[in-house]
């Protein structure tokens, strides 16, 4: 935050703030304020402040001492806040609203992908893809012969032409001798070369683990791609990245969080690197979002508190204070993969579609279910009976079922405070929708599927049928049928673009002048609103992390988490939405990424 400016300064601001609020007048009534001795720290004055309370109100002005908000009202309120070292910030008409709170990201994945080899989500052909990673080789040759290749951001169901399918062979045409791992965007597909594979010990004889599947040529012969837990193995090879190296991943992740107004995040597959590295920053007061980590609960684990437990009892800080701290009391599970051909490993109630004789038809194929209803119904209850609140994977209609019996197993076991999850949702059975609410079940939904692209009308709609597509990526029958929707970007599986993500889900377009633009929107009945949309990335994300008592809301009593936006997304052309900037963010009152100086 800026050096408190001098008296002389102060006082004439307030008497800009006092003029400006008898000019202007107040937006609405003005909100109930706490008793607090002498000024504030910091005054937001002449703004669009919008709090996201129960009324959604939207008001002029916010007051912040010692990390809190104190005040939330008219410009005439505030200027009653402004006393000697107050620092105050004119406005000027701009934006005020909650930090975005996203409840499923990979921020250790998603830090390491900004340092390392990039594809960068686009579409390629297959020699534009060989093209930058041999970029990248070229780059480092210094790390021939063994170094490994770590390659993010692979937009797999964009491959050019419409299609492709790449193997072992592609990678293997490179010029190199270095083991070569591709990582997709979808967080489910790996390509690796045969060097890799060897040195993995992944054969034609090596069996498909329970969570995943080992693709293989007509010979039996692993093709370098391996989806979901697969890639294990391989994962088990790659070198771990020094303790500062990872402390520098998680603190760029955090920079590029806190520059798209994120101020509380959820890690969904939390290592214990990962975990210790961002409570090295927070160590070294440099955490800069509230950080919960959701550690992995496999369905193959003896114990599935043994590792949760142990991470727990070494980093949670406790109670929500006003400087960020580390939380570990969510738990990841996965049930199934995904729906997008070919890979179509999420769990479907009845199988996808396939195009034989001229016409679409039930196919073989109807996804995956890593673990069977008894054993999840047993894991959710004795985790949830330790204190640890469920984060469960599910994409496909059966696998969000599952997932709803085991919660409302949970729930007739008397349980009906912890905060129960399920991700990504994105094929819905209509008899299953109102049991979100009924089950109190949020739905942490990735906003940026919803859209026409290739991962959607190309790879999913053809497969499923015109019924089931209704239902695809359904946050507008969840939230009409009582469901609570919380955002989950699940960045680097989709790109750290939170505004564009909102602007989906409201518009669900894609980007004007792209080739998908001329689609129009997809499934349209399933449109947010746009308090929705804002109050499922603030409040409803505060409320799935178990902390709407402190975040997610601008009111007298809570943090001072909030964001200034170069717009008002409320009242602007909605595709409009996905150029937002964000021009200051803070966490706890702290300035954490942009300037009290808006000029």
């Amino acid at each position: 935050m800026e050096n408190n400016p001098p008296r002389r300064a102060v006082l004439a601001a307030a008497a800009v703030v006092a003029a400006s609020a008898a000019a202007t007048g107040p937006a609405h009534a003005a909100a109930p304020t706490s008793p607090q001795e002498g000024p504030a720290d910091l005054v937001l004055t002449n703004g669009r402040v919008y709090t996201v309370d129960k009324h959604d109100s939207v008001h002029r002005a916010v007051a912040i001492t010692r990390g809190r908000i104190v005040y939330v009202g008219t410009a005439k309120g505030a200027a009653a806040h402004i006393g000697e070292g107050t620092t105050v910030v004119d406005l000027k008409g701009r934006m005020v609203m909650p930090g975005l709170h996203d409840g499923h990201i990979h921020p250790m994945s998603g830090g390491e992908g900004l340092i390392g080899c990039d594809l960068a989500y686009a579409p390629l052909t297959v020699e534009q893809f060989q093209a930058k990673i041999r970029d990248y080789l070229d780059k480092t040759k210094d790390k021939e012969p063994d170094a490994w290749v770590i390659v993010s951001h692979w937009y797999v169901q964009a491959m050019r032409p419409k299609g492709t399918k790449l193997t072992k062979a592609h990678l293997d045409a490179l010029d190199t001798e270095r083991p070569i791992v591709v990582y997709s965007t979808d967080g489910h597909t790996t390509l690796v070369n045969s060097r890799a594979l060897k040195l993995a010990g992944i054969t034609a004889k090596t069996k498909n683990p329970p969570s995943g599947t080992i693709e293989r040529d007509k010979d039996g012969e692993p093709t370098g791609v391996l989806q979901d837990g697969a890639d294990a193995p391989v994962s088990a090879k790659i070198p771990r990245p020094t303790a500062e190296e990872n402390v520098e991943i998680a603190r760029t992740a955090l920079a590029a969080l806190a520059k798209q107004g994120v101020t509380t995040f959820m890690d969904a597959i939390a290592s214990e690197d990962g975990v210790r590295a961002f409570d090295t920053l927070r160590e070294r007061g440099e955490l800069t979002a509230r950080a919960h980590f959701a550690p992995l609960v496999s369905v193959s684990d003896a114990d599935p508190l043994k590792h949760p437990v142990r991470l727990r009892r070494r980093y949670d800080g406790g109670r929500i204070g006003v400087r960020p701290g580390v939380s570990v009391h969510n738990v990841k599970l996965i049930l199934d993969g995904v729906l997008q051909y070919p890979a179509q490993t999420a769990g479907l109630l009845e199988p996808y579609l396939e195009h034989k004789h001229d016409r679409w038809v039930s196919g073989a194929k109807s996804g995956a279910q890593y673990w069977k209803q008894e054993q999840l119904d047993r894991a959710v209850l004795k985790l949830a009976k330790a204190g640890f609140e469920p984060h469960i994977h599910a994409i496909g209609d059966r696998s969000v079922r599952v997932a709803l019996n085991a919660y409302e197993h949970l729930r007739k076991a008397g349980d009906h405070r912890t905060r129960a999850t399920i991700a990504h949702a994105e094929l819905v059975d209509p008899r299953d929708l109102p049991r979100f609410g009924r089950l109190d079940v949020v739905a942490a939904m990735g906003f940026h599927w919803a859209k026409p692209a290739p991962d959607s009308v190309d790879t999913v709609k053809p497969y499923l049928g015109d019924k089931r597509w209704s239902t695809y990526e359904p946050e507008g029958d969840l939230l009409r049928r009582g469901g609570r929707i919380s955002l989950g970007s699940d960045w680097p599986v989709d790109p750290l673009d939170e505004w564009t993500a909102i602007k989906t889900v409201i518009t669900r377009t894609a980007a004007p002048g792209t080739k998908y633009a001329k689609e129009g929107a997809m499934t349209p009945h399933q449109r947010l609103t746009r308090a929705a949309a804002v109050r499922a990335a603030t409040l409803n994300g505060a409320y799935q992390l178990g902390q709407e008592r402190h975040t997610g809301s601008l009111e007298v009593g809570k943090l001072a988490d909030l964001i200034v936006l170069d717009r008002d997304i409320m009242s602007i052309p909605a595709e409009r939405i996905a150029g937002t900037k964000v021009l200051l963010t803070l966490v706890g009152g702290k300035a954490v990424h942009g300037s009290t100086d808006l000029g």
